[in-house]
C-alpha cells in the first residue's frame, strides 16, 4: 500500500469517525433538547398548578371577604330598618287611643298586682281616668307616655310599667322578625329582591 493510499485510507476512516461523532453529537444534541423540553413542560405545569392554585386561594380569599361585607352591608340596612320599623311602630301605638281606648287603659290598669300604688305616671289626656283608678295616688303626667301607666310605691322599690311603649319594647324582639319578613316579601313582590 502506497502513501496515498494509505492517507485515503486514513481520510475515509476520519470522516468516517467525524460523521459518526456528528451523528452520535446530534443524537446526544437531540437527547439533551428532549430532556430540556421535558423539564420545561414540567416546570411550566407546576408553574401553572402553582398559579391556579394562588389564583383558587386569592379569589377564594375574595369571595370570603365579599361575602363577609355583604353581610355587614346587609346587617347595617337590617339594623337601620329596624330603627325605622320602630319608630313607625311607635307612631302607630297613638293611634290605639283613637278606638275604645277607656277600655283598653281599664283593661292595662287591671292587669296591675294589687298594692297600694303612691305614683301613677300617665299620658296628660289620662289624668282624670288615672285619679278614678288610683284616688289618693300622686299622678304624674308624661307626654313621653302614649297610652297606659306607669305605677310605683313612694319610694320607687316596687314598679310595674305597663305602657304602649313598655309593651311594645318587651314584644319588639318577636315582632321585628315578621315586620322584616313582611318588608323583604313586599320588596321580593316588586321584584327588587329574590326570596331565600
Amino acid at each position: 500500500m502506497g502513501n496515498g493510499e494509505f492517507i485515503e485510507a486514513l481520510r475515509r476512516e476520519g470522516e468516517e469517525k467525524i460523521r459518526t461523532i456528528c451523528r452520535e453529537a446530534e443524537a446526544e444534541a437531540e437527547r439533551i433538547r428532549g430532556d430540556a423540553a421535558g423539564r420545561i413542560s414540567r416546570i411550566r405545569e407546576n408553574i401553572e398548578r402553582a398559579h391556579f392554585i394562588a389564583l383558587k386561594e386569592q379569589t377564594g380569599a375574595t369571595v370570603v371577604e365579599a361575602e363577609r361585607e355583604a353581610r355587614m352591608i346587609l346587617l347595617s340596612a337590617e339594623k337601620e330598618l329596624s330603627g325605622r320599623l320602630h319608630e313607625v311602630s311607635v307612631k302607630v301605638i297613638a293611634r290605639l287611643r283613637e278606638k275604645r281606648y277607656p277600655e283598653v287603659f281599664d283593661a292595662l290598669a287591671q292587669e296591675l298586682p294589687c298594692y297600694n300604688w303612691q305614683v301613677v305616671r300617665v299620658n296628660p289626656r289620662d289624668e282624670e281616668r288615672a285619679r278614678d283608678y288610683f284616688p289618693g295616688s300622686e299622678i304624674i303626667t308624661e307626654e313621653g307616655i302614649t297610652g297606659g301607666l306607669d305605677v310605683m310605691d313612694k319610694e320607687g322599690n316596687i314598679r310595674v310599667v305597663n305602657t304602649f311603649e313598655k309593651r311594645l319594647e318587651n314584644a319588639w324582639i318577636e315582632i321585628l322578625p315578621e315586620l322584616i319578613k313582611d318588608v323583604y316579601g313586599k320588596i321580593a313582590e316588586c321584584g327588587v329582591l329574590k326570596k331565600n
